[in-house]
């Protein structure tokens, strides 16, 4: 007795092994997606002449679809959960070509590990770091607005800025994406978004994975990974490890970036549910709100490593969700604070926008916000024209604070604000 049932998955199956839905069967065979469903739930059979028209596009032999011991003895592939894995192949060599073309990169095959060497014959004694950055909840509002490119670059930056505020030289980026494996579109332009970012921080680029699982991730869903390795000379990195040999007076200079830390996105989406247009607002300078707020943060590799090297870098830190960050500033003598200005530091449409929607009180907004500075440096008082015209090649940079006497003993006393912001 014919089964019908069995039939019909050996439909579904050859159907599967060609990429082809139910509707795309049915054009070819110019009937309607609906037979082709019954026939794979096995509620119908095909004709004579139609069993000869799927033989042919399925390129198998009519007593294949038929016999019960071809479908029995049938290999299940990944392409059967939704991956082409053919494709998906040629993809990830196709991406290989935006690897860094770099003697020192002697291995970088996607699943692989990196392989590579340091030519760096001035560096004696050397140390090495390694931290991995995952977006935060910035993510989710870049995949649902698509904005790729601008959440690769984010990240990287991100990693590049944590190396670089211990005195380390990013050198070596992997990246990882977790996906469904589909958007091969997309996929090209984020793995040529961290081969941009590296290119222009002269940080070698060793691949984006694509980890497809698509029984974990719808097709328009990712998650990021970004892997960094950093090199120092010891010496260099000791200085930003022990005290900051900072005096009374030396200066703080807040480097501009032009996104906000994904730390922040938890405001921003409770501003963007109490005003519905939140996203489609106009700044003042006329670009939407949207736009600004998914710009990339900025990688500050040029500009720390030019201080470096002319000795004029006291410490370095991140500036995550707020100006007043103590993170460098614990690491002052201990009757040493910082003095953050406020009404040095320039606000931009943005922010003056951010601050409009009063969902954070005036004398408090500045601890949550850091008002497009994305880097504090402390440099010595005398040196302040040099760094900022180093700096300033790369990015805007302003004066904002400076090295003062602790208003208190606790650790809470370490840095803190004086003047009114400029609305």
């Amino acid at each position: 007795m014919f089964d019908k049932e069995r039939f019909g998955k050996t439909i579904a199956f050859y159907r599967k092994e060609l990429g082809l839905t139910q509707k795309d069967l049915a054009d070819r065979l110019h009937i309607s997606y609906q037979a082709v469903s019954k026939w794979e739930v096995g509620a119908g059979i095909p004709t004579l002449e139609m069993l000869c028209e799927l033989s042919s596009i399925f390129h198998v032999s009519v007593d294949a679809l038929i016999n019960d011991t071809q479908w029995d003895n049938r290999v299940l592939t990944y392409r059967d959960v939704g991956l082409d894995t053919k494709r998906l192949g040629k993809l990830k060599r196709d991406l290989l070509a935006l690897n860094t073309q770099s003697p020192n990169l002697l291995s970088a095959n996607y699943a692989d590990a990196a392989v590579f060497q340091l030519d760096m014959p001035a560096y004696q004694d050397l140390v090495f770091s390694m931290i991995t950055c995952v977006p935060g909840s910035k993510e989710q509002l870049a995949i649902t607005y698509g904005y790729d490119r601008e959440i690769c670059m984010d990240t990287a930056a991100s990693g590049m800025n944590h190396l670089l505020q211990h005195g380390m030289k990013p050198v070596i980026l992997k990246a990882n994406v977790l996906c469904s494996g589909e958007r091969h579109d997309r996929l090209r332009q984020m793995a040529q978004a961290f081969r941009d970012i590296c290119e222009e921080n002269h940080v070698m680029f060793a691949d984006m994975e694509i980890a497809a699982q698509p029984l974990n991730y719808r097709h328009d869903e990712f998650h990021i990974h970004v892997g960094l390795v950093g090199v120092a000379k010891k010496e260099d990195w000791s200085c930003f490890q022990d005290t900051i040999h900072a005096q009374a007076k030396d200066v703080v200079i807040g480097i501009h970036t032009n996104g906000i830390d994904g730390t922040n996105y938890p405001f921003i989406k409770v501003m963007a549910d109490k005003n519905k247009d939140f996203f489609q607002e106009r700044l003042a300078n006329g670009t939407m709100v949207l736009d600004e707020i998914l710009k990339a943060n900025t990688a500050y590799t040029h500009e720390i490593l030019a201080l470096q090297k002319e000795k004029l870098l006291l410490g370095a830190s991140r500036v995550s969700n707020r100006i007043t960050n103590d993170r460098v500033a614990h690491k002052l003598p201990n009757d040493l604070g910082i003095c953050i200005d406020l009404s040095s530091i320039p606000i931009t449409d943005l922010y003056r926008f951010l601050y409009q929607q009063d969902l954070i009180g005036r004398n408090v907004f500045h601890n949550h916000f850091h008002f497009g500075i994305g880097m504090l440096v402390i440099v010595a008082k005398e040196n302040k024209e040099r760094a900022m015209e180093l700096i300033s090649q790369y990015h805007p940079c302003f004066c904002i604070g400076s090295i003062e006497k602790c208003q208190h003993k606790d650790d809470y006393g370490k840095i803190w604000t004086k003047g009114v912001i400029q609305w």
